[in-house]
């Protein structure tokens, strides 16, 4: 009788076991980072508005494209350098990793809580096609990232031979995982456009479309030169402001990065140059600007930056901006 009963209670921890590792499985979007009592994390933390993306695998644990080797138990996650505790709230998983918490959601109650990120339905030709953002996307089967697969496939520009700064294309992904209606819509250098196009289809069986519905998918790139090869003066001056105003924001000197930073408005820099420069500095202007409780100049900086979908500064229009 004893014997089984402990054949029993070893059946049933298997099953447990087994119930949650399955549950687990899927990809997971980062909502927030808190600390341990719920309350944010400090509004100058990396961390506080970022995107992350975890997939669980049998035996396998997916971060930025990095696969670990992961050992699922009832209430951890080990790695080989790292251990979460885990649990279930709601459709939450929260991982708890020493003094943060990390929320995360399924794509689908993602959506769900955040409606903002419900993909568009766009027609063409009669053809109804579903946009791709920054959750509805297709899967890249390939152990390096879209873009580490593409940089061997091309040329390498120096900075100094770098002119146009911004390219932007789109594709179709059917639902057969095959790409098609290739444009070019901002060129860049006609060798930098072919290159794209072929590494882009010695890609195209990595891809997988995983909606059931044709998809289609925008491609942007910004790039950047060392500030010895800048010409203009307006984008000496860019540099100029996002090396001071960064400086003094990481030294927790709220008020001069305010003072350099706010300097962005003034430049005149056209043809989507530096896009992701601007990008960053009205980010940290809107954090330097809630550091000192002014919260409406805050807004004005984050808008600037980005809106909902843009998961570097989500969290602080959700938090400060309703």
């Amino acid at each position: 009788m004893k014997k089984k009963l402990l054949v029993l209670l070893y059946l049933i921890i298997c099953i447990n076991t087994y119930s949650q590792s399955q549950k687990l499985r899927g990809e997971w979007i980062l909502d927030k980072i808190v600390q341990p009592d719920g309350k944010n994390l400090e509004i100058n933390n990396s961390k506080y508005s970022f995107k992350l993306f975890y997939i669980i695998n049998q035996d396998e644990l997916v971060i930025y494209n990095q696969k670990f080797k992961a050992k699922f138990y009832n209430d951890k996650i080990n790695l080989e350098n790292r251990a979460f505790k885990y649990w279930f709230e709601d459709n939450y998983l929260i991982l708890q990793e020493g003094n943060e918490i990390s929320l995360l959601l399924k794509e689908k109650d993602f959506i769900k809580k955040y409606p903002e990120f419900k993909p568009k339905i766009e027609v063409r030709n009669n053809d109804s096609l579903m946009v791709a953002n920054q959750v509805i996307h297709p899967i890249f089967n390939h152990e390096k990232t879209f873009e580490n697969f593409i940089i061997p496939l091309m040329n390498q520009e120096n900075s100094k031979d770098m002119n146009d700064l911004y390219f932007k294309m789109e594709y179709i992904l059917t639902k057969d995982n095959k790409i098609t209606n290739i444009k070019i819509l901002d060129k860049r250098t006609p060798r930098y456009d072919k290159e794209f196009v072929q590494a882009l289809m010695q890609a195209e069986k990595y891809f997988q479309n995983p909606y059931g519905i044709d998809m289609l998918v925008t491609e942007e790139r910004h790039f950047l030169k060392l500030f010895q090869d800048l010409t203009d003066t307006s984008e000496k001056n860019l540099y100029h402001i996002i090396g001071n105003g960064f400086e003094y924001y990481n030294n927790n000197q709220f008020e001069k990065a305010i003072e350099n930073l706010s300097k962005l408005d003034n430049l005149s820099i056209k043809d989507n140059r530096f896009i992701s420069r601007f990008h960053d500095g009205y980010i940290k202007l809107g954090i330097s600007y809630l550091a000192v409780g002014k919260n409406e100049q805050a807004c004005t900086s984050f808008k600037k930056a980005g809106d909902l979908t843009d998961f570097e500064v989500r969290n602080y229009l959700k938090d400060f901006c309703k």
